[in-house]
């Protein structure tokens, strides 16, 4: 009698936690199902209409039109003395540069910097000292730089994802970490790394603590409708310019508050120029990233 009542409280038991898994499965998958797909006819088009501005898009953009909900995310606060003593020398006094209370609060010793937003935003920068023997520097060295310096000092999130990797000017390399949460990208949540021949100059690093996914899941406009609002902003340019990423995802800007909801995005990586995101509720611009 006994083993049989054992029996059946361990068959509800796997029964509950397979539907539990199940309604995880679906959740995270619902994300990725298109509400429609768009026709060839209406890339051609857009094709057009950016090669009219001097645009070439050299990406294949998604061609499915999603429905997605909001994001909520609570901000992660700084902790000021972690940072301070993982940059700087601690046997040499350490004092804020007066700021009068406006944010940022800047700490400065010998050739480092760091800057402290209230809104969970950090910026350190150091100048380092260039050696006519430094091998040139290729994007799987700065990457390795970018993460052995990030792991090294604790400041590398298990949800972390390489999202680019950058050549900008005078063998310097950016390199972009973001964010997923349930098979989202968190284009907000970010970290930027500033390599060069002789290491890692600069860090900003801005993280989230992604909650749920919250109010109506809402038709958002195609990769080619967001393309082409972005280079009606932009205007027409006056040399050709190669678009060459097209990616969804979740934005924000950093806020100075507890709790808010992100917008999905449209990510569009313009190469020379800069990376875009394009609201995929209303087709206007969020935010972007210059070179």
């Amino acid at each position: 009698m006994e083993w049989s009542k054992a029996k059946n409280i361990l068959i509800l038991t796997f029964f509950t936690l397979n539907i539990f898994l199940g309604y995880s499965l679906w959740k995270e998958t619902k994300l990725l199902l298109p509400s429609r797909v768009v026709t060839y006819q209406e890339l051609e088009e857009a094709q057009e209409h950016l090669e009219a501005f001097n645009l070439e898009l050299k990406a294949s953009p998604p061609r499915q039109i999603f429905y997605m909900p909001l994001l909520t995310v609570e901000s992660n606060p700084i902790d000021e003395n972690y940072l301070l003593n993982n940059f700087f020398d601690q046997e040499e006094d350490l004092a804020p540069v007066e700021s009068h209370g406006v944010n940022p609060l800047v700490y400065r010793q010998d050739n480092k910097e760091l800057r402290l937003w209230n809104k969970g935003k950090f910026e350190f920068t150091q100048e380092l000292e260039s050696s006519p023997w430094e091998e040139e520097l290729g994007e799987g060295e700065a990457l390795l730089q970018a993460q052995e310096f990030l792991e090294s000092r604790g400041l590398f999130p298990p949800d972390a994802r390489v999202e680019d990797i950058i050549q900008l000017e005078n063998d310097r390399y950016m390199i972009i970490f973001n964010q997923v949460f349930i098979n989202q990208a968190l284009y907000g949540g970010c970290i930027r790394v500033y390599v060069v021949p002789g290491g890692v100059e600069k860090i900003v690093k801005y993280w989230l603590d992604p909650q749920e996914f919250s109010g109506e899941d809402i038709n958002t406009i195609s990769a080619a409708s967001a393309l082409i609002r972005l280079s009606e902003r932009l205007g027409p340019f006056s040399e050709k310019k190669e678009i060459n990423s097209v990616k969804i995802g979740y934005y924000t800007e950093a806020l100075d508050a507890q709790k808010w909801d992100l917008v999905p995005v449209w990510r569009i990586k313009i190469a020379g120029q800069g990376i875009y995101f394009i609201n995929a509720y209303t087709g206007e611009l969020e935010g972007n990233v210059d070179y």
